[in-house]
């Protein structure tokens, strides 16, 4: 059995190892998983460098997302749970890059057996991510809009796909014209590519519809190109920022139109969610994915003995989908 570990918080090229005897041990409240498959998440590399929000203490087991079945279960455990496929919840209380792991009960959601094991294990982040911000801050319609940036990303794709199922429409922004075909071809209702006066072109695009919600993933100053055509009193929800900058929206916009930025971190909301709501919502996002509504590119997978060769190619830019470890 192999597990990857980060030895030391920094450069995961030089911190990372391949276990091959990890602790396996089962405990009376425990589930021992045996790993279908785990993807490889942003938050992943941002965890072994230390510039998360969660701070990673070293040896820490990496691995954020994942799905298997349970081999055994401890003496407090629900038996019935063996044989069972599981979504690891992505509290970073433990690494789903494993062939096996040891996982607390509480960790772990049952998943019905439909469905790719690729693409329910890409469940637990970004779904989630796209379901919150459509389903927490604003009381959305049929017919409304929701514009964001960072519209082919994962969370991005879910939104459209989620949007559509709620008769929601969506503006996307993009960097490239190749990406917003993709985006056009999946289902987004408009597609605006990143340039000068980008304002004025959503709001072209856009007529005389303004947006109910923005969602902000980049930090840049797209969200503020967005905010210009978001209702009076409208909502934007930032979840990430892959500039590292802080959401850019115009002081005008803020003051004169009254917008409100709210931000959204799910392990927040993991940490305070009822078992109910939580079991509730991820088994809704599997049903999603195993009905085809919920689905993401999938570029490449690995064995965990090529992790280095997995993990480059995550870091590398132009990918067409995601990169995942099939132990």
């Amino acid at each position: 059995m192999s597990q990857l570990i980060l030895n030391a918080i920094g450069d995961i090229d030089e911190s990372v190892a391949l276990v091959t005897d990890p602790d396996l041990t089962v405990g009376p409240d425990d589930v021992l998983v045996g790993i279908e498959a785990a993807a490889i998440n942003p938050v992943d590399f941002m965890l072994a460098s230390g510039t998360y929000g969660y701070q990673a203490q070293a040896p820490f087991a990496l691995g954020s997302e994942g799905v298997g079945r349970v081999v055994q279960a401890g003496t407090s455990v629900d038996q019935s749970l063996v044989g069972r496929r599981v979504l690891i919840v992505p509290n970073y209380q433990q690494g789903a890059w494993a062939d096996q792991v040891v996982v607390a009960s509480r960790n772990i959601v049952p998943l019905p057996d439909e469905g790719d094991p690729a693409q329910l294990a890409m469940v637990g982040i970004n779904p989630l991510t796209a379901y919150l911000a459509l389903n927490r801050y604003v009381d959305l319609r049929p017919g409304q809009w929701v514009g964001q940036n960072l519209g082919n990303s994962g969370v991005g794709q879910y939104v459209i796909a989620l949007a559509k199922k709620a008769g929601l429409k969506t503006l996307s922004v993009v960097r490239r014209e190749e990406v917003a075909e993709r985006l056009r071809a999946a289902g987004a209702d408009l597609v605006v590519v990143d340039g000068n006066d980008l304002a004025g072109r959503i709001a072209e695009a856009l007529g005389e519809e303004k947006l109910s919600l923005v969602l902000d993933g980049t930090g840049d100053a797209t969200a503020g190109a967005l905010a210009q055509s978001l209702e009076f009193e409208g909502t934007v929800v930032s979840y990430s920022s892959v500039t590292g900058a802080p959401t850019a929206i115009g002081l005008g916009d803020s003051i004169y139109r009254q917008l409100s930025l709210r931000g959204l971190w799910i392990v927040n909301w993991l940490n305070n969610a009822s078992r109910e709501e939580l079991e509730q919502t991820y088994t809704e996002l599997a049903a999603l994915v195993a009905d085809g509504v919920l689905r993401a590119e999938v570029e490449a997978t690995y064995p965990l003995a090529e992790f280095r060769k997995a993990l480059d190619h995550a870091r590398q830019g132009g990918r067409s989908g995601k990169i995942l470890f099939r132990p």
